[in-house]
């Protein structure tokens, strides 16, 4: 064989290549934004507030690129309201179940704006294990922009991140009325001197929304956040805890916790800013128990609780 015809076979074969990887890109890259655009018309034909801007692909060669201008997501009954000024949704052609989010201008709003949260820049990932085990990461990527605009009184956050999934960790079954964890999460934040971890899950059927029938649905169907650990620091004081909690039937939290603090007169301090009357000669370790619309601490009542949707 010729060095010619040997020369022109490798072209050939460069040349094929490359168009079946262009026509790949492509295929892979209109599909998906095809998928995108009909899951926001998903979204809003089961009920929710969806609006947004152009939908757009770019990326090649080397990234498959969805930008959506002015995405704004919300629940009916505001349970969850997202608003964006731009969101890019990152991948690639050979990862098709890992995906980058990256979002400027978040307007967040939980549980009918008891949290409202804005942060200028937030960085996701969405990951799928073993086929059907998800994984969803956001973070702050670094950035101390958040603002807190309710509940009031909190300090500014300079970074968090949430870590959310169903099986990513091992499944704890819990005894009695309450089925296995559907959700499972991790929260860290650090604000300046403070850091706050939570670690936990959820069982029960899932929050469509933040509405009577819903919570009602969730708690009757045996719903319980459990917490495995949260761990506040700031300054002399460790303070720690870990418990259940549900809804009553006037749908305020119930629930108990075992608390633990080396420094009790600085966790009342901190503490009562938040509403909470703590004695500052509480024991090391001691309990905490949230029953009929009262919080309790060794029996002592440190705080009226009201319905978490009125």
């Amino acid at each position: 064989m010729s060095p010619i015809f040997k020369l022109r076979t490798v072209v050939t074969t460069l040349v094929l290549l490359a168009l079946g990887y262009v026509a790949l890109w492509y295929t892979v890259g209109f599909r998906t934004q095809k998928e995108v655009t009909a899951t926001l018309a998903q979204w809003l034909d089961s009920g929710m507030q969806v609006r947004h801007g152009d939908i757009r692909l770019s990326g090649f060669p080397y990234r498959i690129v969805i930008e959506i201008e002015n995405l704004d997501v919300s629940t009916r009954a505001r349970g969850l309201a997202v608003e964006t000024d731009q969101i890019t949704l990152i991948s690639h052609v050979w990862t098709p179940d890992h995906w980058v989010v990256q979002s400027a201008g978040n307007d967040i709003s939980l549980a009918d704006g008891a949290i409202v949260l804005f942060e200028e820049f937030l960085q996701a990932s969405y990951r799928m294990h073993d086929g059907d085990k998800l994984v969803v990461k956001i973070d702050s990527a670094g950035a101390a922009d958040a603002r807190i605009r309710r509940p009031t009184g909190l300090p500014p956050l300079t970074q968090w991140s949430l870590l959310l999934g169903k099986d990513f960790a091992e499944v704890v079954e819990n005894a009695g009325l309450y089925e296995k964890r559907t959700l499972e999460f991790r929260f860290f934040a650090d604000a300046g001197d403070s850091t706050l971890e939570f670690t936990g899950g959820v069982s029960g059927p899932g929050l469509r929304d933040w509405t009577v029938s819903e919570l009602a649905n969730w708690r009757d169907e045996g719903g319980l956040l459990a917490v495995d650990e949260l761990s506040w620091s700031t300054g002399s004081l460790q303070l720690k805890a870990d418990g259940d909690l549900t809804l009553d039937e006037n749908y305020r939290p119930l629930g108990s916790a075992n608390l633990s603090a080396t420094d009790w007169q600085t966790a009342a301090r901190l503490l009562s800013q938040f509403g909470l009357r703590i004695s500052p000669n509480s024991s090391a370790e001691t309990s905490l128990m949230l029953q009929s619309g009262l919080a309790l601490i060794d029996g002592a009542e440190v705080a009226e609780l009201g319905p978490v949707i009125r």
